[in-house]
């Protein structure tokens, strides 16, 4: 009756069993599969990701800069790499070779066109570069 409670009439493993809730059980100690082991109480074998955000990616603050697929600008990139190499890659040491590789990208659109002044050369603009960039 009720004093033997819900326990007394099914155990909790054939409720569980009933509800799809039970981990999947292990081999049997002995068995091929566990060679002598008894089965590790507590573990589970789905990972639980509680709190965990998902990814969304975005794209770059500056739009697009796609990849030099056809190595265009392969001299420049190499001649800064070179100048960074030499120099501990201390990028202020190798700003005039930073800033022919930028406007190779940008002459070829592999990237945005922008103003050479937003992108920190204002003080190696020569008049020739700027003119040549406002007519392309």
């Amino acid at each position: 009756g009720r004093a033997e409670g819900w326990a007394g009439s099914r155990s909790i493993r054939s409720v569980l069993a009933g509800s799809g809730l039970t981990r999947r059980s292990a081999p049997p100690p002995g068995s091929a599969a566990d060679p002598g082991r008894e089965p590790r109480a507590g573990t589970m074998s789905t990972a639980m990701n509680f709190g965990s955000k998902s990814f969304t990616p975005r794209p770059p603050d500056k739009g697009a800069f796609p990849l030099d697929h056809l190595g265009e600008c392969k001299g420049f990139k190499e001649k800064f790499m070179k100048c960074l190499r030499e120099n501990s890659f201390e990028n202020a040491l190798c700003r005039q070779e930073s800033k022919e590789y930028l406007e190779c990208r940008m002459e070829r659109q592999l990237m945005a066109k922008e103003p050479l002044e937003k992108l920190g050369f204002k003080d190696l603009i020569d008049e020739k570069s700027e003119a040549k960039l406002k007519t392309l």
